[in-house]
């Protein structure tokens, strides 16, 4: 009954509360409980907490343990504990949630904190981004106003003395100039103004006047123009005229049109020697030009240009400077070039270097028997040498070897003047251009195909490089050809060369008669009869030369070199044969021929082993009359030399050689001296010197 009573009283007080709560208006509770815990969990300490924690903890593992241990029992009065232990551990359990709910919400209010923190920070960091952009434009703006530049500080104003001298008094205005920068500049800019204006007006003046004079100058033209085909047609009509009085008028004028292309090196040449050749008429000395006039034409268009532009480009380096900043850089566009080979490109360097110009001057020397030396002058751009090339003309064909290589046009101008053999530039400064080029071959090499760079044709075009040697090469110089210095050595340079030409064909006709045999006599000289017979005659080389041992002594002293002619004769009487090696030089016959002898007869003997052969050579290489040019030439050395050879056998006492000429005394004297001094009494008288 007791139970019934209590549970009815419970079910009462439940439906009146039941009834008071839901005559109460409707609450949020979570959100309110939510708000609570909130506020609690900002009221109290999270420390505290930790603590109340971990009590809780270790009050539920005894109470876990006190159960187990409880449960081991077994009796009524620890099931009675048992269930109030588990009253007491839910209980902290319930505790344990409440403590971790509010640490979820500690950890959320304190996440929230925390973006706020960092949106606060990011927010002030975009700030300062913000402002530190705004600064830095500030700085580019301070900076391009501090470098900008006004047009007027481009234009170039007058000196400020000018200016307050020149300039009136109510542009200058002193008292307010001298004291303001900035009035002064716009006074200075206004008298550059009335200054430009007043200029102005007087180039148009000037222009004005120039197309009044061009528009003269156009009528005179036109009226010259007319005038050409007139002109023309008297010259036609002149052409018969000209032909009977052998005038050359419509040569010269296409010659002078030419010239005028020429380099200046290359028309000195062409005056000098076509007024040479006006003197001493076109049979002694012609001269012509040949070549490509376009080219020549557009080379010196090219050089003009070249000259203009660079003087252009100096004149505008400052305002370059000052535009540097305003132009715009293009795009380069790169093309595919096909590959070259460096045999290529270093063909194509040493042509550039080695160019001709288009031009050449062409001068012809001729003497009485027709034969001519035809020298070819060419002019080298980039080297700045004149080079020679020549071919010979013959009125008949040359007989015979040797003959014909005295005629040859190298050895005709070989020496022409004393050690001027054409076999080097002689500009100082041809190894420096060859090497900047990248050419590593020296000169020399390129001779066959330009030409021999001697150096009186560099003189007869006016060039001295003789008084431009510098201790740099780099040093370049440019050479001005001097007008003086070409008129004398052409008119030296022409009768230089005739009497070579004259002198070698001499030479080529005793070459030619040596050859069959045949030795010319000596005018007014006494006849001899000479037993010895010349059996040959021919040229020989350097190498056979210097290997003889009756030439060591002629190599040694520096009498003979490479350059020589050389020659071998042999003489036969019988048994005895005689082998002259000759030299001659290049300006035979100033020079006599040198003679190198060698006997076979009862032994070989020659001059560094044989009295009688050095006592003959001794008296054909030098007993001679200087006076008497006829007793220099080859001819008389060769009948001296045959004479010398009879005597030497007619006196050795060999039957074998009986004596046919009249001979005073066989020997005199301690070295057994042979006559081979001739008296003119009589058929001739042999004795000693």
């Amino acid at each position: 009954m007791g139970k019934e009573d209590t549970s009815a009283k419970k079910r009462r007080k439940l439906n009146n509360s039941s009834s008071e709560i839901s005559k109460q208006p409707p609450v949020d509770v979570y959100k309110r409980v939510v708000e609570f815990e909130e506020s609690e969990a900002q009221s109290r300490s999270a420390e505290k907490d930790a603590v109340l924690f971990k009590k809780i903890c270790q009050d539920v593992r005894q109470l876990f343990a006190d159960i187990a241990e409880l449960k081991t029992k077994g009796t009524n009065e620890s099931k009675e504990k048992i269930n109030a232990k588990r009253v007491e551990a839910s209980l902290l359990l319930v505790a344990l949630k409440k403590l971790n709910r509010l640490e979820k919400v500690r950890t959320r209010s304190g996440r929230d904190a925390l973006n706020k923190e960092k949106q606060r920070v990011d927010s002030t960091h975009l700030l300062l981004q913000n402002l530190l952009y705004e600064a830095d434009h500030l700085n580019k703006e301070v900076t391009k106003c501090l470098q900008f530049k006004s047009k007027d500080e481009e234009i170039e104003l007058v000196s400020l003395e000018d200016f307050y001298k020149e300039a009136p008094e109510d542009i200058s205005r002193p008292e307010i100039t001298k004291n303001d920068e900035h009035q002064l500049q716009l006074a200075r800019l206004e008298w550059e103004l009335r200054q430009r204006r007043e200029l102005a007006g007087a180039c148009n003046e000037l222009v004005s006047s120039k197309e009044r004079v061009s528009a003269a100058i156009a009528a005179a033209r036109s009226r010259l123009v007319a005038l050409a085909p007139h002109l023309r047609d008297v010259l036609k009509a002149t052409k018969p005229l000209q032909e009977c009085l052998a005038l050359r008028l419509d040569e010269k004028r296409d010659e002078t049109r030419a010239a005028s292309l020429l380099p200046p090196p290359l028309f000195l040449l062409y005056a000098n020697a076509s007024a040479y050749s006006d003197v001493l008429g076109p049979a002694h000395v012609t001269v012509g030009i040949s070549g490509d006039e376009d080219e020549a034409r557009r080379l010196d268009q090219l050089n003009t240009s070249i000259e203009n532009d660079i003087l252009v480009s100096n004149d505008s380096d400052s305002d370059q400077d000052n535009n540097d900043d305003d132009q715009v850089e293009k795009k380069k566009r790169y093309h595919r070039t096909a590959k070259i080979s460096k045999e290529e490109k270093a063909e194509a360097k040493k042509k550039q270097v080695l160019q001709k110009h288009p031009l050449n001057v062409q001068v012809s020397v001729k003497i009485e028997d027709g034969t001519a030396l035809n020298l070819i002058f060419f002019y080298l751009v980039n080297l700045k040498v004149v080079v020679v090339k020549f071919i010979m003309s013959f009125p008949r064909p040359i007989t015979g070897v040797s003959a014909a290589d005295v005629l040859n046009s190298d050895s005709i101008l070989n020496e022409l003047y004393p050690g001027d053999n054409g076999n080097d530039s002689p500009h100082p400064a041809t190894t420096y251009l060859l090497n900047a080029a990248g050419v590593t071959d020296q000169f020399q090499n390129f001779i066959p195909e330009v030409g021999r760079p001697y150096i009186w044709a560099q003189r007869m075009c006016g060039l001295d490089f003789m008084a431009i040697i510098l201790d740099d090469p780099k040093q370049y110089k440019p050479i001005v050809p001097s007008q003086s210095l070409s008129v004398v050595t052409v008119e030296n340079f022409i009768f230089t060369l005739k009497k070579r030409l004259e002198a070698r064909v001499e030479l080529m006709k005793e070459l030619q008669d040596l050859e069959s045999g045949k030795i010319v006599p000596i005018k007014n000289d006494t006849p001899i009869r000479l037993s010895a017979t010349l059996t040959q005659w021919q040229s020989v080389g350097w190498p056979e030369y210097s290997q003889s041992p009756s030439t060591a002594f002629l190599i040694a002293e520096g009498l003979v070199t490479a350059e020589n002619m050389l020659y071998r004769a042999i003489v036969t009487r019988q048994s005895a044969k005689l082998v002259a090696l000759v030299a001659l030089s290049s300006d035979y016959p100033k020079k006599a021929p040198l003679f190198s002898l060698t006997l076979d007869w009862n032994g070989t003997h020659h001059a560094g082993v044989n009295d009688d052969i050095r006592d003959i050579e001794r008296l054909i290489n030098t007993n001679w009359d200087t006076n008497d040019s006829e007793a220099q030439t080859l001819s008389a050395q060769m009948t001296k030399l045959l004479t010398c050879i009879d005597i030497l056998l007619e006196t050795s006492g060999s039957v074998e050689f009986p004596p046919d000429k009249v001979i005073l005394k066989q020997v005199r004297g301690r070295n057994r001296m042979k006559p081979y001094k001739i008296l003119k009494q009589g058929p001739g008288l042999f004795v000693q010197y």
